[in-house]
């Protein structure tokens, strides 16, 4: 009798569309995407207020070497790695609301104790802290995915990058005049704005994974279980879009993580400038995820999308060693955003496409894990490019900066690979018009 209820739920739940499964468990839609929207971009903007003056506080305020400041940016992926599928685990079980709130009161602290420090070890404590408390990374992500669908999925990430945009855009020109005055002040002004987030959180956002919708996706388990279904979350398919997630992220991290120190030694920028560049990156990406993802992805296809915006990255980083004057990378980081939101969308939608309902949390735990791997080794690489120097070779010689181009030309070829492959073994998935345009209204 239990069984033959079982299946009966299992067989209704299936049947019901994405909007009618919402309202099943008490969750609206829009108040869902609007408060978690808020909470990120409270959040960016704290942090962004600090990450893109970090290398240039560790250098000039507690002298550390260039490889050392890679090891501290490291330290943090590292941990992040141990601790997100855990988180994304246990948001599946418990819900995402509370674990969200623990994770922001863990940044929380990292902060405080980053303003209180006096040494460099104490810096590596801070962000090593906030490695391990680093789960609103899976669980905003399996959030996303609770509360959307196949159809609007790359759309309304681009959304939410777009929120995380526009912290983007005030947070780092915050920081850099603020740290001009003392680099302290915007980390203890991102504590207060952490908990302002976690307030936010607490009041306003929506839980997504209610008790009763985990009840069902619990007994819809055990019926897979029963139908000897695979319950495995790494299949093939799942383990070639983490294979290319992890090489999109490589890429573009060596850049990003190595940029602000680039910007001191190479243009001899200063907090302000570093701040300010930062800020423009995320007007770009604010244009790019709120007015271009939807209408570009809606007329040319996922698959023309993100072929392009590969080819566009490939170029992009082989001009990346010739930027010799600084007003080049004003021209320079716009096909930069570009190809970076639009790659990054995609390939997360096309992620959370391999998995059911119920394994999202996992599979973005995992989906941190392939960055987190990728933001330990690109840093490592970019500031040891940067430590070294110079390499020679029969007779050439080759700078950092085009040992920095051409490891992302290398890592972007093989991504464009595996891309081509996934197109061909899974057309379905690379249809075009996978944006409903009524959806996504919604």
């Amino acid at each position: 009798m239990e069984n033959h209820s079982n299946d009966n739920l299992n067989h209704s739940v299936k049947k019901m569309n994405h909007e009618e499964k919402l309202k099943m468990y008490d969750i609206d839609k829009r108040s869902a995407k609007l408060a978690i929207m808020l909470a990120i971009f409270i959040d960016v903007l704290g942090y962004s207020m600090i990450l893109p003056l970090l290398p240039t506080i560790a250098l000039k305020t507690f002298g550390a070497t260039n490889f050392t400041i890679g090891l501290l940016i490291a330290s943090n992926a590292l941990f992040a790695f141990i601790s997100a599928p855990i988180w994304g685990k246990l948001s599946d079980r418990y819900g995402r609301k509370p674990i969200l709130i623990i994770s922001q009161a863990g940044t929380f602290a990292a902060f405080l104790v980053l303003g209180l420090s006096d040494s460099i070890e104490i810096v590596f404590y801070s962000r090593i802290l906030d490695g391990i408390f680093g789960g609103n990374i899976p669980v905003i992500r399996a959030y996303i995915m609770d509360i959307t669908d196949e159809k609007t999925r790359s759309a309304e990430i681009g959304k939410i990058t777009a929120a995380m945009a526009f912290g983007m855009v005030f947070g780092p020109a915050i920081g850099g005049l603020l740290g001009i005055l003392n680099w302290r002040y915007p980390v203890f002004v991102a504590c207060s704005l952490s908990i302002l987030t976690i307030i936010l959180t607490f009041k306003f956002l929506v839980e997504s994974m209610p008790k009763k919708r985990v009840s069902d996706l619990r007994k819809r388990r055990k019926v897979m279980k029963e139908q000897n279904k695979d319950m495995n979350v790494l299949t093939k398919v799942v383990v070639l879009r983490l294979a290319e997630l992890f090489l999109l992220i490589f890429a573009f991290i060596i850049i990003n993580s190595s940029f602000p120190l680039v910007m001191t030694i190479r243009y001899n920028a200063n907090v302000v400038l570093i701040g300010l560049f930062a800020s423009i990156a995320g007007i770009i990406l604010v244009i790019t995820g709120g007015l271009l993802i939807r209408p570009t992805i809606k007329k040319f296809g996922e698959k023309t999308m993100l072929l392009f915006a590969l080819l566009l990255a490939v170029a992009v980083f082989l001009i990346y060693p010739f930027l010799y004057e600084m007003w080049y990378l004003y021209i320079f980081i716009i096909p930069y955003m570009i190809s970076h939101i639009f790659t990054r969308s995609i390939l997360m939608t096309n992620l959370s496409k391999a998995v059911d309902e119920d394994k999202q949390g996992l599979v973005s735990g995992y989906a941190v894990n392939m960055m987190s791997i990728a933001q330990i080794i690109a840093p490592l690489l970019a500031y040891w490019y940067l430590e070294i120097w110079m390499v020679s070779y029969i007779g050439f010689n080759f700078d950092a900066y085009f040992l920095i181009g051409i490891t992302c030309v290398f890592t972007i070829l093989i991504l464009l690979i595996l891309v081509l492959f996934d197109i061909k073994s899974y057309p379905e998935v690379f249809a075009k018009g996978e944006i409903d345009a009524e959806e996504f209204k919604n």
